[in-house]
């Protein structure tokens, strides 16, 4: 069950390692230098997610060119499969985290957008050197699409999913996964009080999905929006896959986290 498998990955959404929240960071828009640094900030986010519709694009393109329709010939991790290596090169050579620098300064971007990222499993939140180093990390997400594929491989064949079935059901869960994913982004960015008023609130639990947390009615709101179209979709077949959207959600969480819930002050390289 090749290709489902891996599509499965978009719809989980997990964009970067989670990493511990430190804060939120409330940049102050009338700040010219902070406006600047949210405004890269934002453009970095939508890069990460246009990153990992590349990836799992390429992935599965990959197992369709793959020798058997049986076997997952295609791992992130190891870039292993038919023309994986080049195409996911491609992907990353998207990627600029400096393309809408606040300064043209890796050091100054990276601090002027108070040091998003932890750079380091060792408990509490480490900050990495600059921009750069933060947006080499990315590429640690390979190791979670991988695992969250063969997460929807084992529901999917519990499930008694034919190949055709579990593409469909697959699809209709990564766009629930990719609005999900917008709607934490909206929140997280906006200044307005419209969208969760993530960007002017100094609280983690406003853009959160976590199933511990209470986000803003905006943002439950927009959730709950994109999970009745996914079940309007997906009909009698999403009973299959209930266990799995609170996962999705928990998992969108921590990967926005790692973006936007910063390590405040900056700590030491």
């Amino acid at each position: 069950m090749r290709t489902p498998t891996l599509k499965m990955a978009v719809a989980a959404g997990v964009l970067l390692a989670s990493a511990g929240a430190a804060r939120a960071w409330v940049p102050d828009m009338t700040n010219a230098a902070d406006k600047a640094s949210f405004g890269q900030l934002i453009d970095i986010y939508k890069q990460q997610a246009k990153f990992v519709a590349c990836a799992v694009k390429a992935a599965v393109k990959c197992e369709g060119a793959g020798a058997d329709p049986a076997v997952r010939e295609c791992i992130f991790a190891t870039a292993s499969g038919p023309g994986l290596a080049e195409a996911l090169a491609s992907c990353e050579s998207k990627v600029d985290y400096m393309k809408k620098s606040a300064t043209d300064d890796a050091v100054t971007d990276y601090e002027g957008m108070e040091c998003p990222g932890d750079s380091s499993d060792a408990g509490g939140v480490q900050r990495y050197d600059d921009v750069q180093a933060w947006q080499a990390a990315h590429s640690s997400t390979y190791t979670q699409l991988d695992a969250l594929g063969t997460l929807s491989s084992v529901l999917g064949v519990a499930a008694g999913k034919d190949v055709k079935t579990l593409g469909k059901d697959v699809g209709e869960l990564s766009k629930y996964g990719q609005a999900v994913f917008k709607c934490i982004g909206a929140c997280e960015g906006d200044t307005k009080n419209s969208k969760g008023n993530g960007g002017t609130t100094n609280e983690t639990t406003l853009c959160s999905f976590k199933s511990t947390d209470t986000p803003a009615p905006a943002m439950a709101a927009c959730r709950d929006a994109a999970k009745a179209k996914m079940e309007s979709k997906l009909g009698p077949n999403g009973g299959t896959y209930a266990a799995l959207i609170p996962l999705i959600n928990n998992a969108l969480t921590d990967a926005a986290n790692n973006t936007w819930n910063i390590n405040y002050g900056c700590g030491v390289p």
